[in-house]
């Protein structure tokens, strides 16, 4: 088995290709639709707390969140990416991956993988690609003839 998954993704839609060595045309395995990282802001909070009286004196402050609404669901999103990727490395259905992303979510996804994954990742590409054709992303690829 010398297969290749080229996992290729933006914080909202995501493909998977599979390559037979480093010469093979890509296949496209599964996509992915994220919804959520869609919507606007205001539609992801409408259910969070309004504004709070200070315990002292007359002052009101909005409630604050720790996470941004949109980071979360791009968090959550590269989750389910690599979920589904190690599913595959754990039924041995590739040998080698690549991550095809914008430099911000690759680093999610990177964050996201186990350390058995991560050892099987051949390239990095820092672009955002989702929404080219097979023949483009192969072409990014380093070492892709």
């Amino acid at each position: 088995m010398d297969r290749t998954w080229i996992l290729v993704a933006d914080k909202s839609h995501a493909k998977l290709y599979t390559m037979n060595g480093r010469a093979g045309d890509l296949t496209l395995k599964q996509e992915w639709d994220h919804e959520a990282s869609r919507k606007h802001e205001q539609e992801l909070t409408r259910d969070l707390p309004g504004r709070t009286f200070d315990r002292m004196g007359d002052a009101r402050h909005a409630m604050g969140q720790p996470v941004d609404p949109k980071d979360h669901e791009a968090e959550v999103f590269a989750q389910q990416l690599i979920n589904e990727v190690d599913r595959g490395r754990k039924s041995n259905k590739f040998a080698h991956l690549s991550l095809v992303a914008p430099p911000e979510f690759l680093g999610l996804l990177r964050k996201q993988c186990s350390p058995a994954l991560g050892q099987l990742v051949l390239d990095e590409v820092d672009k955002n690609l989702v929404f080219e054709d097979s023949e483009t992303v192969r072409d990014h690829l380093p070492g892709a003839l």
